[in-house]
């Protein structure tokens, strides 16, 4: 794999559009409006932060339950017939209607308040299903049969998964009785049975939203629009694969990175790690199908944490600062040669490479055709920024990313020697005049800067090309704020609105003198 083409685009989350319908989050119906805006702004790559399944009631996309799937929250309710059926809006009780417009008005994403209004409304437009198709004979209901007979593999294990949490009132799998902790074949079967209505409705949400997705990714692909998920690296300890896979996604150790320039004692993320020897017994069955799955959602795919898939770090009771597995240099290198010749196998990937990276690994990628990362405010060689112009053709450019502050942030927070120094780098500041202030000409030279660059991908993040100082996350905090950014416009009145019309204009204007 090489890349898409010279092109640009942008690093939106989903849950942060704005629409008159939603439900106070960003949903598949309200893509249709930033695809527009994105034609006029000649951006053909859309960014998005991990869409699958997460904990009930958790903000954060990287707190997975599933490495398949997509996460119901993001559902239209408006475009699901039953919902519309069973009454719409219109059968929501005073105080619902109330909390709905409290939602949608709010700045930010209030998940307090998302999370009960989608659950009740899923659960009556689900009741709609129910009545008008038990004979299983309509179209609708057929689809619905057969979609869930082809899904099997991953959905019957993560509907029964999500359906036993619920009844256990959301305890931790390994809490569960014995028979169900250790997936004995008869207490599951007497399981599924108990619960099968609601394993059926978690089943049914998964094809609601599939359905979703679909014709959100037809009408990218109207509008040229090309859709770039995001693969995190791990799924959470207490998570449908976790419970089904506990020999290759293992908790007998936690997973992390180790001391750097950041952190003189490294991360312990409490995640589970992947026992690759374990995987290649049965050649990479679940790690396959992953694959596999996520390539059939996005024409693109980021996959998190690279240096991962060459190695872990570790920590348990034997290395409580941690270690690396496996322990040797070769090891990771012929690791990392194999499970990304595996993942980009028929698809187009980008590895996310940033932090502290042996040399090895983005050697190995270019050798692979890989794209890796280039944010600009971190390629230097100590005080000497790089310049754009000279970065890999094979690689994607950006400004930043949902864990960085906004690039306005990054200028006015950076030394008076560090503007000095990119302004000397990057030639399209030249001439222009650099101080602390975040000014127009500034704005505009750094956008010119990455969408220049020899990179074939630039991705510059929605707040960047706004020039606004909105973050996505604070990385090792715990903020309401954190997950929940909202665009001030809705999707609709984004070529209506002065601001965002007149950075469309800008943008595709830089983007066409950089060819891209």
């Amino acid at each position: 794999m090489s890349t898409p083409g010279r092109l640009s685009g942008l690093l939106l989350p989903l849950f942060s559009l704005r629409a008159p319908t939603d439900f106070g989050i960003g949903d598949f119906g309200a893509l249709d409006g930033l695809f527009s805006w994105m034609k006029v702004a000649r951006q053909r790559l859309l960014m998005l932060l991990p869409l699958l399944p997460t904990a009930p009631g958790d903000s954060s996309p990287y707190a997975t339950r599933s490495a398949f799937g997509l996460n119901p929250l993001f559902i239209d309710l408006h475009a699901l017939p039953e919902f519309i059926t069973s009454g719409g809006e219109g059968a929501f009780s005073e105080e619902q209607r109330r909390q709905l417009a409290e939602a949608r008005s709010a700045p930010r994403v209030r998940y307090d308040l998302v999370f009960p209004l989608k659950d009740a409304a899923f659960a009556r437009a689900f009741d709609t299903f129910e009545e008008q198709h038990q004979s299983r004979q309509s179209e609708r209901a057929r689809a619905f049969h057969q979609w869930r007979e082809a899904q099997a593999d991953w959905l019957e294990t993560y509907a029964l998964f999500t359906a036993i949490s619920e009844q256990e009132q959301r305890r931790a799998w390994w809490e569960w009785p014995e028979g169900l902790r250790t997936r004995q074949p008869e207490a599951l079967r007497a399981k599924a049975t108990e619960l099968e209505r609601r394993v059926r409705y978690h089943a049914w949400l998964q094809w609601v939203a599939e359905q979703q997705w679909d014709a959100a990714r037809a009408r990218a692909k109207a509008q040229d629009v090309l859709l770039c998920g995001d693969e995190p690296f791990i799924i959470g300890q207490d998570s449908a694969d976790c419970w089904a896979n506990p020999t290759i996604l293992r908790r007998d150790a936690r997973l992390g990175v180790p001391p750097d320039d950041f952190s003189a004692t490294g991360q312990d993320w409490g995640l589970p790690y992947f026992d690759f020897v374990a995987m290649q017994k049965d050649d990479y069955a679940w790690l396959k199908a992953r694959a596999k799955k996520a390539a059939s959602y996005y024409d693109l795919r980021r996959v998190d944490h690279a240096v991962g898939y060459f190695r872990q770090w570790i920590r348990d009771e034997k290395t409580p600062t941690g270690r690396f597995t496996p322990p040797d240099e070769e090891s990771h290198k012929r690791l990392g040669r194999k499970h990304f010749e595996l993942l980009s196998e028929g698809a187009g990937i980008v590895a996310e490479d940033l932090g502290v990276i042996p040399p090895f690994v983005r050697h190995i990628l270019a050798e692979l055709k890989l794209p890796g990362y280039r944010v600009m405010r971190w390629e230097r060689d100590d005080s000497v920024y790089r310049d754009p112009h000279q970065f890999p053709p094979v690689s994607l450019v950006t400004t930043g990313t949902h864990d960085t502050d906004t690039m306005a942030e990054w200028w006015e927070g950076a030394r008076d020697d560090e503007r000095q120094a990119a302004a000397r780098a990057w030639p399209e500041l030249k001439g222009v005049t650099v101080t602390r202030e975040f000014t127009p000409e500034v704005h505009r030279g750094l956008l010119a800067s990455a969408l220049n660059a020899s990179s074939d991908l630039c991705v510059l993040p929605w707040q960047d090309v706004l020039g606004t100082r909105d973050r996505i996350n604070l990385p090792g905090s715990m903020s309401d704020s954190n997950w929940a950014y909202r665009i001030t416009q809705d999707v609709g009145a984004l070529m209506s609105d002065s601001t965002t019309r007149e950075a469309a204009e800008k943008l595709a204007w830089l983007t066409a003198s950089a060819r891209r």
